[in-house]
């Protein structure tokens, strides 16, 4: 960035759209390049193989909407802005979040498998067959209890005051930080999206909704205690940013309030969605079902 920004500020839509703002980092280029690449390649295959290949499309462009969000978390300003800001380090981990879901709606794991030669798709395949190991560890861990339990306490270590200003001085621990993020964000939601290998769900809309709940509750929480501290939690941003104390203060009190609002209210809504759904089935149960 040219300048150092004032906290609370958003940036006008030509900054965000300046390449030079962005930071091109290789590991990531790469890694994302290979995300799309391998996947264009996989869904090709596929496709090709499935005289109805025309359905994958909403699959497809959900991978490349959850690639995007991907490139805006990691390579966008946002990722010097959250080095200066806690406010916006919160925006994004929640693009980090809400990416989980939209990159299981695109099957990663049969695309990719299909990506492969044949020799390794063969034994790929074959580590996650129904029964194997790998299955069994894939299921496990996608176990709503072992799941919820991962992205919680994904959420709330890496929010821990010294563990998160040690993430702050030290490039590999903030990489890190985001690849545990995401992994913990990825099984949170996989037992709601039921992506192959794993495609158990919950076996009733109810037990969805308060799988959505609990986690918006405990997210509210966290947010309302870092909205509401009194002193600045995280110290590195007072030798990082420059600012006054009071700014901080207040951007860390906006920081809690993403964290507090936007994600209680996202998985709320969601919950309310599921049980709205639940209920219209159950009148339809009801009405159809002779008396």
């Amino acid at each position: 960035m040219s300048s150092v920004p004032e906290p609370l500020v958003w940036l006008p839509l030509s900054a965000w759209l300046d390449p030079r703002n962005w930071t091109w980092r290789v590991p990531v280029v790469v890694v994302l390049s290979w995300l799309l690449a391998g996947y264009a390649v996989g869904m090709m295959r596929l496709a090709a193989r499935w005289p109805q290949g025309w359905r994958l499309a909403p699959r497809a462009f959900a991978w490349g909407i959850g690639a995007a969000m991907l490139a805006l978390a990691l390579l966008s300003p946002l990722d010097d802005l959250g080095g200066l800001f806690f406010s916006w380090h919160m925006v994004q981990h929640l693009v980090l979040l809400y990416a989980a879901p939209v990159l299981l709606r695109g099957w990663p794991y049969p695309v990719f498998l299909w990506a492969l030669p044949a020799c390794l798709r063969v034994r790929v395949a074959a580590l996650l067959w129904h029964g194997a190991l790998g299955d069994r560890l894939l299921r496990w861990a996608t176990r709503p209890v072992v799941a919820f339990a991962t992205g919680i306490l994904s959420l709330w270590l890496w929010h821990y005051p010294p563990l998160y200003d040690a993430v702050l001085a030290r490039r590999w621990l903030h990489d890190l930080e985001h690849l545990t993020f995401f992994l913990g964000a990825l099984l949170y939601w996989w037992p709601l999206i039921g992506a192959p290998p794993a495609t158990g769900r919950f076996r009733t809309d109810g037990g969805r909704a308060l799988y959505l709940i609990l986690y918006g509750v405990q997210a509210g929480v966290l947010g309302a205690l870092v909205t509401f501290w009194p002193s600045v939690l995280y110290h590195r941003y007072l030798a990082a940013s420059g600012v006054p104390v009071e700014r901080l203060l207040a951007d860390q009190a906006f920081g809690g309030l993403v964290m507090w609002l936007s994600g209680p209210i996202v998985v709320t809504l969601l919950a309310l969605a599921t049980l709205g759904r639940a209920s219209r089935e159950v009148a339809e149960s009801e009405v159809l079902t002779p008396h």
